[in-house]
């Protein structure tokens, strides 16, 4: 019973405020705030570790100096004792990262750690004492509601019961010796006064800290809800321009087929050598123009649903190897198959097309002599095809901007042929990276859901 009621005051109070009770935080404000406070905390533990020597010499030297051995005790028992929780904190720290409940457990020993080295030190008079006000402000601005009234009632409690002891002379040893010639120890009065003074500056700071959170997390809110809105207008913005370029895109099209047929129909009327050369030229500058027109309708207009079924990747491998033969023997280049079953969950049409558009990109990248190699394998449970080439191999640093659109290492590519790919390959729950060969050249790497026994046909 005692642990339940113990928890439910240590729990987080509720939001404070209208505004956070009415409004959700945006995305991204726990996480920000989980790591500002996780950066805050490894700097405190990390500083803290240079108090150990501190704590260590002033225990030698009360052993040595103080005459009361309940001060040597209690000294005795507490400095060792903070400095191993210091050391455990650190390790803690560095093995499992922040958690949850290190500021509260680490608040309980700083509040507990001053009250003991002000009461060891001489009490209401300890120099000490102010310490009392600089640890409400964290309490205030790292812990929940609940807990910091709990540790400022703990304070509050500690300092009167000093200032008691002190007044009433319960513990008549519980001052230090004045120096000698120095001043005796100050009226019961003072005691109380300093004592009311100290609750009231603790009070005073714990609000500080609470309000001083509080500002934080507003600023936080809003300038992550501003950020949102921008992002959200501009992805808005950006759809409405991906709308209409593709519609224009669409529109261009059909005049373009029409100057395709129309160069068609010419051709036969043509007798001039040079002038037929140049009906070709446009020709085919047409049929490109159509093809950079196609990847863009594709890469514009949303995903289709996959006809997902359990599709051996080592069979679509043989089968776009089989389709470029012609090419790689018209380029000098050998292509080698390396294929082991591989079966894969994925839609079989939208693979080959992928696997297609790797081995043109490798054989095209490839010199005349050099191989182009295809491997299938299951590897880490995932259904995976590899094509390796011995061409120029990419650029640092392009390892990743190849599958931004536009992005293209071809001096007549459009950019597009990988962002699709590699956006097709997400679809199915994979991805598709390209990698620097070793000895030179690149490796187009596809990986795929691998596809468990007895698996069907399904649309996804």
């Amino acid at each position: 019973m005692r642990g339940a009621l113990l928890r439910r005051i240590l729990a987080p109070g509720p939001a404070e405020g209208p505004e956070d009770a009415l409004t959700p935080p945006p995305p991204g404000f726990e996480e920000i705030q989980r790591q500002e406070l996780s950066r805050f905390f490894g700097l405190l533990v990390r500083a803290r570790l240079l108090l150990i020597p501190v704590f260590l010499a002033f225990f030698g030297w009360v052993a040595l100096a103080d005459p009361l051995p309940w001060r040597r005790i209690l000294l005795g028992v507490f400095l060792p004792a903070a400095s191993l929780f210091f050391l455990s904190e650190w390790r803690r720290f560095r093995r499992e990262g922040f958690s949850p409940g290190a500021i509260e457990r680490n608040l309980v020993l700083a509040v507990t750690g001053q009250l003991v080295l002000a009461a060891a030190t001489g009490g209401v008079d300890s120099p000490l004492m102010p310490l009392a006000v600089v640890l409400a402000i964290p309490a205030g601005l790292f812990a929940s509601r609940r807990f910091g009234y709990v540790m400022l009632a703990v304070q509050i409690a500690g300092i009167l019961a000093m200032a008691a002891a002190a007044t009433w002379r319960l513990l008549p040893e519980l001052g230090l010796a004045a120096p000698p010639g120095g001043a005796a120890g100050r009226g019961g009065g003072l005691r109380w006064a300093d004592a009311l003074f100290l609750s009231v500056f603790a009070a005073v700071a714990r609000a500080i800290g609470r309000v001083a959170r509080k500002t934080f997390d507003a600023m936080l809110r809003r300038a992550l809800a501003a950020q949102e809105d921008a992002l959200r207008s501009h992805v808005e913005r950006t759809e409405e321009l991906t709308a209409l370029s593709a519609e224009i895109a669409h529109e261009l099209k059909n005049p373009l087929a029409s100057v395709k047929g129309l160069s068609r129909l010419l051709e036969p009327a043509v007798s001039d050598a040079k002038a037929a050369e140049r009906l070709a030229v446009l020709r085919r500058e047409v049929e490109r123009m159509q093809g950079i027109l196609d990847e863009f309708l594709n890469f514009s207009r949303p995903l289709v649903p996959l006809a997902l079924g359990r599709v051996d990747l080592a069979a679509l491998a043989r089968e776009v190897a089989a389709l470029h033969e012609g090419l790689a023997h018209e380029r000098g280049v050998q292509l080698e198959l390396r294929t082991a079953p591989a079966p894969a969950r994925c839609d079989p049409r939208k693979v080959k097309q992928l696997l297609i558009n790797l081995l043109q990109n490798a054989l095209e990248a490839s010199p005349p002599g050099s191989r182009v190699e295809l491997e299938t394998a299951v590897l880490g449970g995932q259904a995976r095809a590899l094509v390796l080439d011995r061409g120029r191999g990419l650029e640092p640093g392009l390892e990743d901007r190849v599958f931004e659109a536009g992005v293209t290492t071809k001096a007549r590519g459009s950019g597009l042929g990988l962002p699709i790919a590699r956006q097709l390959a997400r679809q199915h729950g994979g991805d598709l990276a390209l990698r620097a060969r070793d000895g030179g050249g690149t490796v187009a790497e596809l990986a795929l859901p691998a596809a468990p026994e007895g698996a069907r046909g399904e649309a996804a």
